[in-house]
C-alpha cells in the first residue's frame, strides 16, 4: 500500500460546493444591485438679464451618480444696444466636461467651442448647494466665460456672473 486513499474525500466537495453556491448568490446580488438604485431627474436653469440656460439630465442615486441623456441650451443676450447676440448653443453630454452631484452640492462644468472653432468658445461653471433640509432644491452661482475672435483675429473675453438654480427629483 502506498498510503494514499483511493476515493474522494466527501468533506472538500461539500465545502467547495457551499463556497460555489455562496459565490453565485453574492454574484447574483451584485448583478441585481444596479436595478435597486433609483433614478431621478436633474433640472438646472439660469434666467437673468444676460443669460438664459436650461439643462436636464437623468441620473442614478448611487453608482457614482452618473448623468444620462444630458441636454442643455445656452443663450447669451446682447451686451447692449447695437451689440450682436452671442446666440444659442445646444449642448449635450460631450459639453459636460465635469459634474458633481453629491450630498448637498450640484456642480456642472460645461465647455463648447462655437460652431466655427476660430470664432471662440463658451465655458460655464455652475455651483449650487441645497437649500436647508430640502435635498431637492439647489441654489448658487454661475460663471460664464465667453471667448470670441474678431474678424481681424483679436481675441476678446467676456465674463458673466449670476444666480443659478437646480432641482432634483
Amino acid at each position: 500500500m502506498t498510503g494514499f486513499s483511493r476515493g474522494p474525500s466527501p468533506a472538500p466537495h461539500r465545502r467547495s460546493g457551499a463556497v460555489g453556491r455562496a459565490f453565485l448568490a453574492a454574484f447574483a446580488l451584485v448583478i441585481g444591485a444596479p436595478a435597486a438604485h433609483a433614478t431621478g431627474t436633474l433640472d438646472c436653469s439660469i434666467d437673468d438679464a444676460a443669460v438664459t440656460f436650461t439643462a436636464q439630465a437623468a441620473f442614478s442615486h448611487g453608482m457614482g451618480g452618473s448623468f444620462n441623456n444630458f441636454r442643455a441650451e445656452l443663450e447669451v443676450k446682447p451686451a447692449g444696444k447695437g451689440a450682436a447676440p452671442f446666440g444659442k448653443l445646444e449642448l449635450d453630454g460631450e459639453a459636460l466636461v465635469h459634474h458633481w452631484f453629491h450630498g448637498h452640492e450640484v456642480r456642472l462644468h460645461l465647455y463648447r467651442d462655437l460652431p466655427d472653432p476660430k470664432a471662440g468658445a463658451a465655458e460655464l461653471v455652475i455651483e449650487t448647494r441645497s437649500r436647508g433640509k430640502d435635498a431637492e432644491s439647489f441654489a448658487g452661482r454661475y460663471v460664464l466665460t465667453l471667448t470670441t475672435v474678431d474678424a481681424d483675429g483679436t481675441e476678446k473675453t467676456r465674463t458673466l456672473k449670476g444666480r443659478a438654480t437646480c432641482s432634483a427629483g
